[in-house]
């Protein structure tokens, strides 16, 4: 039985697909990494301008496409290319396994495989049936192929067969890449948080972290469109508790404290989130969890008032929140 959810799937299934229906699964969907793209633009000092006077690329219609606000048509992402001097290894790297039907996918199998609802169960096992035909296709596939990987990691966990082989493989993957996307992310938070549940000791994923906090609150910095933030919110608190979970409280607390400071610089600063950063950076410190604590009483008493309006797999993961084994709100 899965011991925790995560929050940033919550988020995503209720933002994205409330109904838990499968996205389907077309092998043509791309995206750009459009945040990679403007890293290689900046790193090798190519101004705005140079855009405009080469590929007739305004400023404005850049930023724009920057903040996923408007598309490029192709005759200009090879223009962008070539005035950035990429190879094609360099631009087909940039098409991500990020895009919104990949997420959905990956979201929808994280949701169900960390369920302890039979109907919910049974989806995720006919999810990964449906992944199934991606397991020898070519990597042009490789986001499925890694959720197959994943799904396949959740099955044997479950049955009580836990194979190293699929942590290796997604690890493998971790480990070549250096800039984590939202679908990066998210499979990491998910394979990290399966390897706890069952007690695996992954240096590689572990050791890894640190990159994915990076990614992290630079992505969450970053988030102008407010797009992805409750997610990316999520994400934070996944990631604090996990590192809990490894024992290693200073780095969550640290972890917290980052994201604090980009709410405040961020307009419409959200003083629930914050409040959240708050009481779990609390929660981290305080050696004894005790339901006499008038700190953990305050906050489940505004759990109860929030019932009405939090949706309900929300609600239900911070009503089974549990550190150091130990449930909060009992």
């Amino acid at each position: 039985m899965m011991q925790s959810s995560l929050l940033s799937i919550c988020r995503l299934i209720n933002m994205m697909n409330p109904t838990l229906t499968e996205p389907q699964n077309s092998v043509v969907a791309v995206n750009i990494d459009r945040e990679a793209m403007e890293e290689i633009r900046k790193r090798k000092g190519v101004p705005i301008r140079t855009l405009e006077r080469r590929i007739n690329l305004s400023k404005s219609r850049y930023y724009r496409w920057l903040r996923y606000q408007t598309d490029l048509p192709l005759e200009l992402v090879m223009g962008l290319k070539k005035v950035l001097n990429m190879s094609d290894r360099e631009l087909l790297n940039l098409f991500v396994s990020s895009t919104d039907e990949q997420i959905q996918m990956l979201g929808l199998v994280i949701y169900t495989s960390m369920s302890n609802q039979e109907t919910e169960l049974k989806q995720f096992l006919n999810l990964r049936k449906s992944l199934g035909k991606f397991k020898n296709s070519s990597d042009d596939n490789n986001a499925y192929k890694l959720i197959l990987t994943y799904a396949d990691l959740v099955v044997h966990c479950r049955n009580g067969e836990p194979s190293m082989f699929e942590l290796r493989r997604i690890g493998e993957y971790f480990t070549s890449i250096d800039y984590f996307t939202l679908f990066d992310i998210l499979l990491y938070l998910a394979t990290l948080r399966i390897s706890l549940n069952y007690s695996f000791s992954n240096a590689v994923m572990e050791k890894e972290s640190i990159i994915l906090e990076n990614s992290l609150l630079k992505k969450f910095s970053s988030n102008q469109s407010n797009e992805w933030k409750d997610i990316l919110i999520g994400c934070v608190i996944d990631l604090s508790l996990c590192f809990v979970d490894m024992n290693n409280h200073e780095q969550a607390i640290k972890l917290l404290n980052k994201a604090t400071v980009i709410l405040k610089r961020q307009s419409g600063e959200n003083r629930q989130t914050k409040e959240i950063f708050q009481f779990l950076a609390y929660l981290y410190v305080t050696k004894d969890i005790s339901s006499e604590d008038t700190v953990i009483n305050k906050i489940k008493h505004n759990m109860s008032n929030s019932s009405s309006y939090l949706p309900r797999n929300e609600f239900d993961f911070f009503k089974n929140l549990s550190i150091k084994e130990k449930c909060v709100f009992e």
